[in-house]
């Protein structure tokens, strides 16, 4: 008996892959602790282009590593490295 022929092929249910749940509490402490931080890295900044402050290069470096130790103290293991 020959081998029956369809028209159209056979119609599969498409496979939808859910993207990776985060680790759940760690990845949202990792991503919310530093916001602090950032906001102050935005005022001394927006302080700069305002006038407030004067531009330097070496006050920025100040300001950042003072900002890169208290976050370091502070978040300690969930603080970002470079």
């Amino acid at each position: 008996m020959p081998a029956e022929l369809r028209s159209t092929p056979a119609v599969r249910p498409v496979r939808i892959d859910a993207p990776a749940a985060p680790d759940g509490p760690r990845a949202a402490l990792r991503a919310l602790a530093p916001l602090p931080f950032d906001a102050l890295r935005f005022a001394y900044a927006a302080a700069v282009q305002s006038g407030l402050l004067r531009r330097s290069m070496l006050a920025s470096r100040d300001v950042e590593l003072q900002l890169n130790a208290l976050e370091k103290f502070f978040l300690g293991p969930f603080a970002r490295t470079v």
